[in-house]
């Protein structure tokens, strides 16, 4: 009799503690935490496959290629990730070794400064754009207007890093005229030629002006 009460009142203590444990676990878990009390967190991170030869990892707000050691494959860049935005260098590298060149009245790359030809801060799809241009015309490219100043403000303007001016040629006219319909006249009398994918090129007079979105 004594082994089996003392049996017995070690069950009863033994579940005591048990409900004691589960009873402070509840307690803690229905406890509010305060701003101060939220463990911080990192920034939400995006990967850019299509880049580099590899992946690039960026804050959602911030993405600076000119930072990334690897070479960038400007020909699997899409739509979705235009608002990656490049150095006047790091484009002018990329669009030199597609046989694209940019030129500059001013022999400057100051984007603030109206006489140069900048592509600071040119988005990336941009510069796929023209590069892609480049090849399937096989004609010679000329930039001579990037997100420098003196252009016509806008979400899509040069300065936003959505179009470029390039000079006209025999060859360059010839494809954008035959290539892709005629879609009306600017207000300034330029005439227009729009992609299907809703690049529109106008024609000014002494360049290309080209949107690309």
């Amino acid at each position: 009799m004594w082994i089996r009460g003392t049996v017995r009142l070690a069950g009863v203590a033994l579940l005591g503690v048990q409900i004691t444990i589960i009873a402070l676990a509840t307690s803690a878990s229905a406890t509010p935490r305060t701003a101060n009390s939220e463990p911080k967190r990192s920034p939400t991170l995006i990967t850019h496959h299509y880049a580099i030869e590899g992946a690039i990892e960026t804050a959602r707000w911030y993405a600076d290629l000119d930072k990334v050691d690897k070479p960038v494959e400007l020909a699997r860049a899409r739509p979705r990730y235009a608002a990656i935005r490049v150095s006047n260098t790091q484009a002018v590298d990329w669009l030199h070794d597609a046989g694209v060149r940019a030129k500059s009245s001013g022999h400057c790359a100051n984007r603030r400064q109206s006489t140069c030809t900048s592509l600071e801060a040119v988005r990336t799809y941009t510069v796929s754009s023209v590069v892609a241009l480049k090849r399937d015309s096989d004609c010679r490219i000329l930039i001579t207007g990037g997100t420098e100043s003196g252009h016509a403000p806008g979400r899509f303007s040069h300065a936003a890093g959505y179009k470029l001016d390039i000079t006209h040629n025999a060859c360059i006219d010839h494809y954008i005229t035959t290539s892709f319909p005629r879609s009306g006249t600017r207000g300034d009398g330029s005439a227009l030629y729009r992609t299907p994918t809703g690049t529109v090129y106008a024609s000014e007079s002494s360049h290309w002006d080209i949107l690309f979105r």
